[in-house]
C-alpha cells in the first residue's frame, strides 16, 4: 500500500468526493484510476509525431534540427509557406 500526502485544499476535496458518492478513499482512488485508463490518449503534436518518424527511419528529419518550437503555428506556418514558395520555384524553373 501506498501513502500520499496531500495538501489542506486536495484533502478537502477528497473528503467531498468521498462524502457526496459515499465510498471508501480506496474505492473513489481505484474508480478514478480506471477512469484516467479509459480516457482516449491526447493527439500527438506535430513535434512528437516528427521525432517518432526520425526514431523509425533512423535518420534526423531536417525539420527537428531546425527549431524545438514547431508545433506552434506561428512558428511552422512561414517554414511552410517558404518550403512551398521554393517547390514551386523549381518546378517553375524546369518547365
Amino acid at each position: 500500500m501506498r501513502t500520499i500526502q496531500l495538501d489542506e485544499e486536495t484533502s478537502r476535496d477528497l473528503d467531498k468526493l468521498l462524502s457526496d458518492q459515499q465510498i471508501t478513499p480506496e474505492e473513489l482512488i481505484k474508480q478514478l484510476i480506471r477512469d484516467r485508463l479509459q480516457q482516449p490518449p491526447k493527439p500527438k503534436t506535430v513535434m512528437e509525431k516528427l521525432q517518432e518518424l526520425e526514431s523509425q527511419q533512423g535518420e534526423p528529419h531536417p525539420f527537428l534540427n531546425e527549431r524545438s518550437d514547431l508545433s506552434d503555428r506561428d512558428v511552422w506556418k512561414p517554414m511552410i509557406a517558404q518550403h512551398l514558395t521554393e517547390q514551386q520555384q523549381k518546378i517553375s524553373e524546369q518547365s
